[in-house]
C-alpha cells in the first residue's frame, strides 16, 4: 500500500490546527466565566448602593464598558421587579 506523502505531511499541520483550536475555545470559556464572575461582582455591589448613587456607582465599576453596564443594568432591573416577595409571608388565604 503506498501512502500519499503530502497526506503525512498535512497530518501534523492538522494536529496543530487542531490544538489551537481547543486552546482558543479553553481561553474564550475562562473569559466568559470570568466576564461572568464580575457581572455578578458588580450586581451585589450595586444592589447595595442607594438608587440615586447607583449610575456613578457603575459608571465607575464598569470603567466605560457598556456592554457590561448593560448586563449589570439588566440584573439590577430583574431584582427590582422581583422585590422582596420572599421576605414578606404570604397572605392570610386557607390552605
Amino acid at each position: 500500500m503506498k501512502t500519499d506523502r503530502m497526506s503525512l505531511l498535512a497530518f501534523p499541520a492538522r494536529i496543530l490546527a487542531t490544538v489551537d483550536s481547543l486552546a482558543f475555545l479553553k481561553q474564550a470559556a475562562n473569559t466568559m466565566k470570568d466576564d461572568a464572575g464580575r457581572e455578578i461582582g458588580i450586581f451585589t455591589e450595586a444592589v447595595k448602593v442607594s438608587s440615586q448613587n447607583r449610575a456613578a456607582f457603575l459608571d465607575d465599576a464598569c470603567g466605560g464598558d457598556e456592554n457590561l453596564r448593560r448586563k449589570v443594568e439588566a440584573l439590577l432591573s430583574a431584582h427590582d421587579r422581583l422585590g422582596n416577595f420572599l421576605e414578606e409571608p404570604p397572605l392570610n388565604e386557607p390552605y
